[in-house]
C-alpha cells in the first residue's frame, strides 16, 4: 500500500536550489511529518511564472542517483514571453536525495508532482497474511479428505450389512495354488 502526496517546489533567484530528501530528519522545531518507508518522487509538470521577462531563458538541472553513479542533467528549459509557459514531464526518482537547481534565469519556475510513500513492513504483512491463508486452506483440504474417507468407509459398511442381511455370503476369492510346490 502506498500513500500519495502532492509535491511542489518553486525555484527563483532567491532560492535557486532545492533538495528532495524525505529521509532527512526535520529539526526539533519543525512540525512536518516523519514518514517511514520507501519514497519515490514523480515530477509531472514545470510552470514558468508570469512575471518572467520576455526572452529570458530559464533552465533547471537535476542531480540524482543513477545506476552506477550520480547524474546531472538539465530537465527543463522555458523561455519567457513565448506563449509556452509550461511543459509536461515524466521524471521518476525512486531514490532520494534529488537536487533541483535553477542554473540559468531568475525564475520563478514551479515544479509539480507526486511524492509516494510505501508503508514500511508492508511486504512482511502480506507474506504473513499469505501464510495464514495457506494454512487455513491446508486445514480445510485435510477436513475434506477425512470426510470423504469416512463417507467411503460408511458406504462399505452399508454394502457389507446389506449383503449379510439378505442371507448372502460375501464372495470368496479363489485360492491360487503355489506352482512351485
Amino acid at each position: 500500500m502506498t500513500e500519495d502526496y502532492f509535491w511542489g517546489v518553486t525555484l527563483d533567484k532567491t532560492k535557486g536550489t532545492e533538495v528532495w530528501d524525505p529521509d532527512v530528519k526535520p529539526d526539533a522545531n519543525d512540525s512536518s511529518h516523519v514518514f517511514r518507508g520507501e519514497h519515490t518522487l514523480l515530477v509531472k509538470q514545470a510552470v514558468l511564472g508570469p512575471e518572467v521577462p520576455d526572452g529570458e531563458v530559464n533552465v533547471i538541472e537535476v542531480e540524482a542517483m543513477g545506476y552506477k553513479s550520480d547524474i546531472k542533467f538539465p530537465v527543463v528549459v522555458l523561455k519567457g514571453g513565448t506563449g509556452h509557459s509550461q511543459c509536461v514531464l515524466d521524471l521518476l526518482f525512486p531514490d532520494p536525495p534529488v537536487t533541483f537547481k535553477l542554473v540559468k534565469g531568475n525564475g520563478p519556475i514551479h515544479l509539480l508532482g507526486n511524492h509516494s510513500v510505501g508503508i514500511a513492513g508492508e511486504g512482511m504483512a502480506d507474506e504473513e497474511d499469505d501464510d495464514e491463508i495457506d494454512e487455513e486452506f491446508e486445514e480445510e483440504e485435510e477436513e475434506v479428505i477425512e470426510e470423504e474417507k469416512n463417507s467411503v468407509d460408511e458406504k462399505k459398511r452399508k454394502i457389507a450389512a446389506n449383503s449379510n442381511s439378505k442371507g448372502g455370503k460375501a464372495a470368496k476369492r479363489p485360492k491360487i495354488e503355489n506352482e512351485s510346490n
